[in-house]
């Protein structure tokens, strides 16, 4: 378990589409928010690595073999977000987060994170760097899942409290522009796996 955590606080730093947009969230709707959308991430984490862990080779290969597509989708889902964050700026400070939108936050961050099949190949090269043997018992291998899952969510807790206490420090013309700033910065992040999709398919 213990390498398992290390494994989800190294490989799951919070850099990429739903990073952004769980800072966003976090700001403007706040800390429940950003964890929700966090954990959207961290739950597509938590199936690749039983993916990974518990070797299901006929799902790895299908993913592999067919993520140039599944990866130009997942780019497209965040430049629309991203778009839909530039156009509409104005995300007012509010607590307001009902069971519906919360579903809605998940689902958007797992279907950006769920639409990375090469998050399978990231796990296997960190079974190799922190020399996680082959999983002998069905008990290590959730250990290990469950310590990934862990790590990763501790950076979701981290961040979500972190931007989720500062949006009561900007007010809300100054959250207008971060929205734009992170909603460009989004949009960066989608041309950038639809073109890396797109280089590495030819």
């Amino acid at each position: 378990m213990l390498k398992g955590i290390l494994i989800g606080l190294v490989f799951g730093v919070p850099i990429g589409a739903v990073g952004a947009l769980t800072v966003r969230r976090a700001i403007g709707y706040g800390f429940l928010a950003g964890l929700i959308s966090g954990l959207g991430c961290s739950a597509a984490d938590l199936l690749y690595s039983c993916i990974s862990v518990f070797s299901l080779t006929f799902i790895s290969d299908f993913l592999l073999k067919y993520q140039y597509p599944i990866s130009i989708i997942g780019g497209a889902m965040v430049i629309i977000m991203g778009i839909s964050a530039v156009r509409n700026p104005k995300t007012f400070k509010t607590n307001n987060t009902g069971g519906g939108r919360l579903a809605a936050i998940f689902a958007s961050s797992f279907g950006i994170a769920i639409t990375n099949p090469a998050t399978i190949v990231t796990f296997i090269t960190a079974f190799s760097i922190f020399n996680v043997g082959s999983v002998e018992t069905p008990v290590q291998g959730i250990s290990l899942i469950c310590g990934i899952f862990a790590g990763t969510l501790i950076w979701w807790l981290t961040i979500s409290a972190v931007f989720g206490i500062l949006r009561y420090r900007v007010t809300d013309k100054q959250i207008e522009i971060i929205n734009r700033v992170l909603g460009a910065t989004v949009i960066c992040f989608g041309i950038a796996v639809i073109a890396r999709a797109v280089i590495c398919s030819v």
